[in-house]
């Protein structure tokens, strides 16, 4: 019986192995890695028609959003803001780009956004038309849809590295300083080795996990065929 609960015990932990992998693939969903972000043409507060190569050269921190939005964007907004305060990373060393995916945005509209959501001077505010906003949304897998007045989207960190491909996304607005941190390091160059293997890893894991089913499946059958010993019965 304790072989059976080792068993158990070491299924068990490779059934979560997998499933913690398995639960990493939430982010696969979207974006995919190394995909270039489209070099579109966009217009910042003052109106001025710039392009997104500008950026090369520096790992770009991308969140789609627009101005009207009245919860989403404003939560997004707000954690990015906190983490980067709390973030170890030197802010000369990437760019932060507010992508605007709503076509009535204007310059005007993005100064008074500034103004309204106190976003950082640092960080680029930009606007651009549907054609734009379309090639630049779909280079990088980011999906949304016309809600009424409104745009469903998720909630979205792209990082771009230095030449502007798909490094690393985060969902939510759960993450944390250091989560920023490690992504802005992959866009930076570093390696993230899980996220490139995750395939052959979880494969792995699931194979492992097939394994030990099948060994415990072979235990319990041979118990279950192993002669029972009876007592014999006492003489007279």
């Amino acid at each position: 019986m304790s072989l059976l609960r080792g068993f158990a015990v070491i299924f068990g932990l490779i059934c979560m192995g997998a499933g913690a992998v398995r639960a990493g693939e939430v982010e696969e969903v979207g974006p995919q890695r190394a995909r270039a972000a489209a070099q579109i043409s966009w217009a910042d507060e003052s109106g001025r028609v710039r392009n997104l190569s500008e950026f090369a050269g520096y790992p770009v921190v991308l969140l789609p959003m627009y101005t009207r939005c009245p919860s989403a964007c404003l939560q997004t907004v707000a954690q990015l803001k906190k983490a980067l305060v709390d973030s170890a990373a030197d802010p000369t060393q990437f760019r932060v780009f507010l992508f605007s995916i709503d076509p009535t945005d204007t310059p005007a509209t993005l100064v008074a956004y500034r103004q309204r959501e106190a976003v950082p001077l640092s960080w680029f505010l930009g606007a651009a038309d549907q054609s734009n906003i379309d090639a630049l949304l779909e280079s990088v897998g980011f999906q949304s849809a016309k809600a009424g007045t409104e745009f469903m989207h998720p909630n979205l960190l792209i990082f771009l590295d230095a030449k502007l491909r798909v490094g690393k996304w985060i969902y939510g607005t759960g993450y944390t300083a250091s989560d920023v941190d490690s992504a802005l390091k992959i866009a930076s160059g570093q390696n993230d080795w899980i996220g490139q293997h995750f395939d052959i890893l979880y494969a792995i894991l699931v194979f492992a996990a097939a394994l030990l089913c099948v060994a415990l499946v072979q235990q319990l059958l041979r118990q279950n065929l192993r002669p029972r010993h009876r007592p014999h019965p006492e003489s007279v």
